[in-house]
């Protein structure tokens, strides 16, 4: 009789889709993914009902939220228009009353960080900042090899610096963000084109189109002038960039563009592992924290 292997889970909860990723002996063999639903805990449930199936073969789990989670496991929202009005949900223990193995979370800007910093752009720099540009913006730092966290998940959450004071609405309830100017949901809050369903379409079939080719230029500058003050405040010198936004080629060079005209000492690259970067910072979290310990 065949005897299954374990699989390491990692999930991916995004702003716009959440991804489940099985790993069998440092592979990545399967991924499975679905609409994330408009109020964050309902997510748990749904990522429940897919690993069931699979519980047996499960060794540990780790999921990549957006939004924040502290380190005993508490969740809570940042964007509430994003994922809806609730405090302190105990995601860890709600999936430990289900599946009895290893279960751990952290911020999913963390986790594509840790995840570029073992198998992506990252993994010969001891230092770097990882800026994540998709539904909404986040960012993480790395220094000498380690991720630079604290008690919760917000160090290095650049998507809600203040980049105009009394400026745009942002989700987060306050006013001027980064976010409200540069990430997925402003471009298209900002685009009165009738046929554009999402950003993807904005940035793809309609980037010709002269109204967006003024916002991505007026979003992409913004992105720039954090990065520059990010430089100068920590002194970091390289970025990666990910999510879908940040990946997108026509919005990546004007970031780029803008970053010339002041000519800083950086160095800017795309996410090595694209949109599997938190899957992969999932991984590498269960494994440092069952088999790397000291």
């Amino acid at each position: 009789m065949k005897i299954k292997k374990k699989y390491i889970v990692a999930v991916d909860v995004g702003g716009t889709k959440t991804n489940i990723g099985y790993f069998i002996n440092g592979k990545l063999i399967k991924i499975i993914n679905f609409p994330t639903k408009k109020f964050g805990p309902q997510n748990i449930n749904k990522i429940s009902e897919i690993l069931i199936n699979s519980k047996k073969y499960i060794s540990a789990i780790c999921l990549a939220l957006t939004g924040l989670i502290d380190n005993n496991g508490l969740w809570n929202p940042i964007n509430k228009k994003m994922l809806g009005d609730f405090k302190d949900y105990p995601v860890i223990k709600i999936l430990k009353k289900t599946f009895n193995v290893p279960i751990y979370a952290l911020g999913d800007t963390q986790a594509a960080a840790l995840g570029e910093m073992y198998y992506g752009n990252g993994k010969k720099i001891r230092n770097f900042f990882y800026l994540t540009i998709s539904t909404g913006i986040g960012g993480s730092i790395v220094y000498d090899k380690n991720l630079f966290d604290g008690k919760i998940s917000d160090i290095g959450s650049i998507g809600h610096s203040v980049v105009k004071f009394n400026g745009r609405a942002c989700g987060c309830g306050k006013k001027g963000c980064l976010e409200a100017y540069s990430s997925g949901s402003a471009l298209i809050k900002k685009s009165n084109i009738k046929e554009c369903k999402n950003t993807r379409d904005l940035l793809t079939t309609y980037k010709n189109n002269d109204q967006t080719i003024h916002i991505v230029n007026q979003a992409a500058s913004i992105v720039a002038q954090s990065i520059i003050n990010v430089y100068l405040l920590l002194r970091m010198d390289f970025f990666i960039i990910g999510g879908s936004v940040g990946l997108n080629s026509f919005f990546y060079k004007a970031i780029i563009n803008h970053i010339k005209q002041h000519e800083p000492p950086v160095k800017i690259k795309k996410a090595k592992l694209k949109s599997k970067a938190e899957l992969y910072g999932c991984f590498a979290y269960i494994n440092k924290k069952l088999f790397l310990k000291k």
